[in-house]
């Protein structure tokens, strides 16, 4: 008995670093949670299905912006950052920056003018303007905290990450319920509380990651080497995340498709677990990738995806009752669609564990050719689904997209290890 206390004890001061870390990153998303919980019934009150629609719509495109708009920059930064010297750290930081500032602006100005055309082209039932820029406008801005956030991450600076996403999350909240709630500006106001935290945490985070003026143009290209493929394929990514929404506006149903961006949002909220708990152990993955570490990193995904599934399964048991206090009992009827989404959230935490493997090993080529197949492949599925099924079948076509997008990233990584990377699993 004494023997396994003093293991147990063993084993929790071994990774009590890790608790203390994940703690900090849960923090963020318990207190949001706690806020929204209190504060979504009158926001429910105050926005019509029409607004929901509003938003959901051109929510629904956010996955392109972000991925032309960084281009996958960041994402180059927190895989290379234990390869870059550390006295090389700030020089390639501040590259990123200024690219980023530079290059993002043209990249926004440019993606909403000619998103605007093909709103024109396809005739699209709701109002562009202001729409379309209140929701895109922000991203710009967050590429600087997101940049700061990972570099916290990498740092194990988790105190500074939890207080920037509580100050974010908390001051966007103020400002929504003053512009919805008071002064009833609906979807405007909704959207427009994102973009004022936006801009003034993203000053915020700018200047605080901000050392020089010092440009290396070889960081660039490489990050540009490393990143196009990722882009490319995260744009792709719209064709298993966003193209629902697209093709069910057509049905000229605003009203169902606001109580499918209910159940969108809702079970959006207990993706905010899988954030946290991804954002924990995400450097330990790509740590155990530089190290070749098959085994840990099937213990690490195993985790991920466990963690995950708790608090989504829990929501699908009692979601109609959730829902229903939640929207202040308007929106009660969107518990069927948030059920289903619910379960896409486990889903996600697979397909997005194993694509984290997949990129930390480099083989970014072979996912885009991957991606480019299940972009063909999911924009069929969904236009059957829709189709036959209607909303329900655009709610399970997600579910179903990442099974299958995880099964896929599978056999990548598969016939990578066995052909190219002999008996890598014997490890």
């Amino acid at each position: 008995m004494n023997g396994l206390i003093i293991k147990l004890k063993g084993l929790l001061e071994r990774y009590k670093v890790y608790y203390q870390s994940a703690s900090l990153y849960l923090l963020p998303t318990v207190i949001m949670t706690a806020v929204k919980v209190v504060t979504n019934p009158f926001m429910a009150r105050n926005l019509s299905p029409e607004d929901y629609a509003v938003m959901g719509y051109f929510s629904s495109f956010i996955i392109i912006f972000q991925q032309i708009l960084n281009f996958s920059v960041i994402t180059y930064f927190l895989a290379n950052y234990y390869k870059i010297p550390e006295k090389r750290r700030q020089i390639v930081s501040d590259t990123i920056l200024i690219a980023l500032l530079v290059y993002g602006f043209v990249a926004l100005v440019v993606l909403y003018a000619v998103f605007y055309f093909y709103s024109r082209w396809s005739e699209v039932s709701l109002a562009f303007f202001p729409y379309a820029l209140l929701t895109y406008a922000p991203i710009y801005f967050t590429s600087f905290m997101t940049l700061y956030l990972v570099k916290c991450r990498l740092t194990r600076e988790a105190g500074k990450f939890s207080k920037l996403t509580i100050f974010n999350g908390l001051f966007s909240v103020i400002l929504a319920i003053l512009l919805v709630i008071i002064y009833k500006f609906g979807a405007t106001g909704a959207l427009l509380s994102g973009l004022i935290a936006s801009v003034i945490t993203g000053a915020y985070c700018f200047k605080q990651l901000f050392g020089k003026f010092q440009f290396d143009f070889t960081v660039i290209k490489d990050a540009f080497h490393f990143g196009w493929p990722l882009s490319l394929l995260g744009i792709l990514t719209y064709f298993s995340t966003g193209i629902d929404r697209a093709m069910l506006e057509r049905l000229n149903d605003t009203y169902t498709l606001g109580f499918y961006s209910v159940g969108l949002q809702m079970g959006g909220y207990f993706m905010l677990f899988y954030s946290a708990i991804a954002q924990t152990f995400e450097p330990d993955i790509y740590k155990a990738i530089a190290e070749d570490n098959k085994r840990k990193l099937a213990k690490i995904i195993a985790g991920i995806v466990s963690l995950n599934a708790i608090p989504n399964i829990i929501f699908i048991v009692f979601a109609p009752l959730i829902i229903g206090l939640l929207t202040y009992g308007r929106y009660t009827d969107a518990s069927s669609f948030a059920q289903i989404l619910a379960l896409k959230n486990i889903t996600v935490s697979i397909a997005y564990s194993i694509g984290v493997v997949v990129v930390g090993y480099g083989y970014n080529k072979s996912a885009l050719v991957i991606g480019i197949f299940k972009a063909a492949l999911f924009t069929v599925m969904f236009k059957f689904m829709i189709s036959h099924f209607g909303f329900y079948g655009a709610a399970w076509g997600q579910v179903l997209s990442y099974v299958i997008a995880a099964f896929l990233s599978i056999i990548l990584l598969f016939f990578k290890f066995k052909y190219y990377r002999i008996g890598v699993f014997k490890k």
